[in-house]
C-alpha cells in the first residue's frame, strides 16, 4: 500500500489524497496509475516502489532530476513518511506505505476448496466432477 498527498499542482484535479495497495505505481504525465498535467513531467516520471520496509523512489528514463525535502537526487531514493517529493511543477508528500502481500491464484482457489470441503458444500460434486474432466 502507498499513500501520497499532492499537494500542489498545475493539474487542480489531482490535487488530492491517494492511496494503491499494490507495491509499485507509476507517477507521470501520460502512463502509469497517475496521470498528472505537467508540461514538466514525462510520460512515466517516477516510480515508488515499497521492498520489504523501505519505500524507493526510481527516477524514470530521461528525468533530470526531482527534489526530496528540497535537496536535488538524480538516481533512486529512500523515502519515509513526510518526505515532501518536487517532480515538474507538482510536489506530493509521502503519508504511509506498507508492503502489501498478495497470495497466488493457486493459494486462493486451495482455500476456497478448503473451506467447500470444510462446509461439505452441496457444490463439492460439481468442483469434483470439473477435476477428473480437467485431467
Amino acid at each position: 500500500m502507498i499513500q501520497i498527498e499532492i499537494t500542489q499542482s498545475p493539474d487542480l484535479n489531482v490535487v488530492s489524497t491517494f492511496k494503491y495497495y499494490q507495491n509499485q505505481i507509476y507517477l507521470g504525465a501520460s502512463t502509469g496509475d497517475l496521470w498528472i498535467k505537467d508540461n514538466e513531467l514525462s510520460a512515466s516520471h517516477v516510480m515508488l516502489e515499497v521492498i520489504g520496509n523501505e519505500l524507493l523512489i526510481h527516477p524514470q528514463r530521461g528525468v533530470e532530476f526531482y527534489l526530496i525535502n528540497g535537496k536535488r537526487a538524480s538516481v533512486i531514493r529512500k523515502l519515509k513518511p513526510n518526505d515532501q517529493i518536487l517532480i515538474g511543477k507538482t510536489t506530493f508528500k509521502v503519508l504511509a506505505f506498507e508492503d502489501t502481500v498478495r497470495d497466488s491464484k493457486k493459494n486462493i482457489l486451495n482455500k476456497k476448496l478448503s473451506q467447500l470441503v470444510d462446509t461439505n458444500s452441496p457444490r463439492l460434486p460439481v468442483i469434483e466432477s470439473l477435476t477428473r474432466k480437467m485431467k
